[in-house]
């Protein structure tokens, strides 16, 4: 039996950033769908590239959504992800469960978190990564 997706997200490129936004609470298959459509448009990537994943309207997930993250995240960094900018008001229960999926810092990798959208493009535009962002 195929279970509906729960939750939903956006995903779009430009130049060699991959930008997702994520809303509402995530089962399992919702995460499935996301890691194969962001394949998808990180395959089309540079050989460097970044990532901004818009956070504010993602909710709390099943537990088998962090595997399934966890995997793509080892994907990404595996195929060029440089840098990762996570955007979401202050939250302890958002932080925890993202520190769970994601991890800081891993090889030429790492990741930081903004509670705005324009201090995270200009961090990604520091780190080398112009971003234009058009959310």
């Amino acid at each position: 039996m195929q279970l509906a997706s729960h939750g939903t997200f956006k995903i779009w490129c430009q130049g060699s950033t991959v930008f997702a936004e994520l809303k509402g609470s995530w089962n399992e298959e919702a995460a499935l769908q996301f890691e194969k459509e962001f394949i998808r448009a990180a395959s089309k990537m540079p050989a460097h590239w970044a990532h901004l994943v818009y956070l504010n309207d993602w909710e709390i997930c099943v537990p088998q959504m962090m595997e399934i993250i966890q995997r793509l995240v080892a994907w990404c960094i595996e195929n060029g992800l440089q840098r990762a900018a996570n955007v979401y008001d202050p939250s302890d229960m958002k932080s925890s469960l993202v520190n769970k999926m994601v991890v800081q810092q891993e090889g030429d990798f790492l990741r930081a978190v903004f509670d705005n959208d324009a201090d995270a493009a200009a961090w990604l535009t520091e780190q080398g990564f112009s971003t234009v962002i058009e959310n």
